[in-house]
C-alpha cells in the first residue's frame, strides 16, 4: 500500500500493511485447551444461529464496470505522469488513486475522460479539522484550479490513520476533517465530488467468522460509527485496503493458497448460509458485518488498495510473477463479472476496486516485496501478462465462482438447508481465532 509522497512517508512506514493477523494460541497445553473448549463452543452457537446481514440498498449512483489503480511515484526511474495516462488506458484501466495532491500529476490526467481519486497526509487532517477556512483554501489550491477537466471524483482524507496509536490523538480528527473539505466542496459548487478515506483492514478486533465481524473497541464508537454515519447521509463509500495475500502468506498452514488466489471452484468454508471459495469475499464480508454491528449494513464498500508482490525475499512466503499475475487476472474477473456477482452477504452490488500498484516503485523502503507490487516495469512494460480490456465479459463460475459443498462435517442449519463445514483451515481457524 502506497503512503503519500513525501514526509509521510518518511514517518510513516510502509510496515504498517505487514500482516495484522493476530495469533491467539502459545505453547501453553492448558491455554491452548481452554481456548479450544471455548471455540468449539462458538462454533455450535454459531450452527445454530442464523445471521444474516441485509444487503445493501441500491441507494449509490450507477457505478462504471471498470478496475482502478493506485499510481504512486515513489521511484526515480518512472514515466512521466503523460506518459503514464497513455499506460494506463492502454491497459484498459478506468479509475486512478494518488496519495497526494500534486498539481502537475492532476493536470496531467486533464482530458483522459479517467475517474480521478486525490489524497491527502494524515498529517493534513489536524488542520483540516480544527478549521473551516483551512478546509477551503484546501480545495481552492487544490482541486479548484483542476476540476472538471481532471475528473476528480473522490478526495480521501488520510490513508490507514488507525494503524498507527502514534496518531492516535488525530483519529477524532478526521470526522471533523472530512466533513469541512465535504462543506468546502459544497460552497464551490462542487457537489459531485466525495469525500471518504482509506481503512487498513486491522480496523476489525474479529473478521472470522465473516458474519461475526467487529470493529476495534478503540475505533468502533468513537471514531467509525460517526464515520459511517457520514458516509450513509452522503452515499459514499467505505475504502478499505484488504490484502488476502497476508491474509494467506501468515496463515499458510490454515489457509490454502487457491483460497486466496481465486482457482478454487468449490466451498472453502460456510458461516451460516454463506459459503465462501476466496479469502477476498469473506473479508469484505467482514467488514460488511462490523458496518452493519454498528448500525449501518447499507454503506458501501470500496476495495482502495489490494494486489500480490511478484518478488519477494526469502522470507516472503508465495512472492512470484505467477502468483501475482494469478491473483491479480482472477480479481479483475472477479470484480467485473456480469452480472455483477457481489459477496455472498452483498449479492450483485458492484465493489469498486483499485488494484495495488501501477508500478514498481524502486525507492520504497522495506522488504524486498514493497518495491515489487506493479503491474509494470519502470520503463512501462508488462510484470506479467494481465487482460483488463476484456475482463468485463466474464461471467459467474469463473474464478472464486461457484460455491459448492465439499467433503467436512454437515450440520443441518435453522433454515433447514445442510451448511457444510470442512474439515480444514476454516475449522481451525476458527479454533484458533485466526484473523484473516
Amino acid at each position: 500500500m502506497q503512503r503519500n509522497e513525501d514526509s509521510k512517508l518518511t514517518r510513516f512506514s510502509h510496515a504498517s500493511r505487514r500482516p495484522r493477523c493476530r495469533h491467539y494460541y502459545t505453547d501453553s497445553r492448558v491455554e491452548f485447551a481452554s481456548r479450544v473448549h471455548l471455540s468449539a463452543i462458538s462454533i455450535c452457537l454459531t450452527l445454530l444461529s442464523c445471521t444474516w446481514i441485509a444487503p445493501a440498498v441500491a441507494t449509490y449512483p450507477t457505478e462504471a464496470r471498470t478496475i482502478g489503480i493506485n499510481y504512486g511515484r515513489l521511484g526515480d526511474n518512472l514515466p512521466t505522469a503523460s506518459e503514464t495516462v497513455t499506460l494506463i488506458k492502454n491497459l484498459g484501466i478506468g479509475r486512478v488513486r494518488i496519495f497526494d495532491h500534486d498539481g502537475p500529476t492532476i493536470k496531467a490526467f486533464a482530458g483522459s475522460g479517467l475517474e480521478f481519486i486525490i489524497g491527502m497526509g494524515n498529517d493534513e487532517i489536524p488542520a483540516l479539522a480544527k478549521d473551516a477556512s483551512a478546509a477551503d483554501a484546501w480545495v481552492a489550491a487544490n482541486v479548484v484550479p483542476y476540476y472538471p477537466a481532471t475528473n476528480i471524483v473522490y478526495i480521501m482524507v488520510g490513508n490507514e490513520l488507525f494503524a498507527d496509536q502514534t496518531l492516535a490523538a488525530t483519529w477524532l480528527q478526521v470526522v471533523p476533517a472530512i466533513q469541512n473539505i465535504h462543506d468546502s466542496l459544497q460552497n464551490h459548487s462542487l457537489s459531485a465530488i466525495r469525500v471518504s478515506t482509506a481503512v487498513e483492514y486491522s480496523i476489525l478486533a474479529v473478521s472470522f467468522p465473516p458474519s461475526k465481524g467487529s470493529f476495534r473497541p478503540d475505533v468502533a464508537a468513537s471514531v467509525m460509527t460517526p464515520l459511517l454515519k457520514y458516509l450513509d447521509s452522503t452515499d459514499s463509500y467505505l475504502f478499505v485496503n484488504v490484502y488476502p495475500y497476508f491474509g494467506w502468506s501468515t496463515n499458510s498452514q490454515y489457509i490454502p493458497l487457491d483460497y486466496a488466489l481465486f482457482t478454487r471452484n468449490t466451498t472453502f468454508t460456510t458461516d451460516g448460509q454463506y459459503g465462501y471459495a476466496n479469502l477476498l469475499d469473506a473479508q469484505l464480508d467482514a467488514m460488511a458485518a462490523a458496518m452493519a454491528t454498528v448500525g449501518y449494513p447499507n454503506v458501501r464498500i470500496a476495495i482502495s488498495e489490494t494486489g500480490w508482490p511478484s518478488v519477494g525475499d526469502s522470507n516472503e512466503l508465495g512472492a512470484s510473477r505467477s502468483n501475482a499475475q494469478t491473483y491479480n487476472q482472477n480479481l479483475v474477473t472477479h470484480i467485473l463479472s456480469s452480472p455483477t456477482r457481489g459477496t455472498p452477504m452483498r449479492p450483485g452490488i458492484f465493489v469498486p476496486t483499485f488494484i495495488f500498484a501501477l508500478y514498481n516503485e524502486n525507492a520504497k523502503p522495506g522488504a524486498t516485496s514493497e518495491r515489487n507490487w506493479g503491474l509494470l516495469y519502470p520503463d512501462g512494460t508488462a510484470v506479467y501478462p494481465i487482460d483488463i480490456k476484456s475482463a468485463s465479459s466474464a461471467t459467474p463460475g469463473g474464478p472464486g465462482g461457484e460455491t459448492q459443498g465439499v467433503a467436512g462435517l454437515t450440520e443441518n442449519t435453522c433454515d433447514g438447508k445442510p451448511s457444510v463445514l470442512p474439515m480444514s483451515a476454516s475449522f481451525f481457524g476458527s479454533l484458533f481465532n485466526l484473523r484473516i
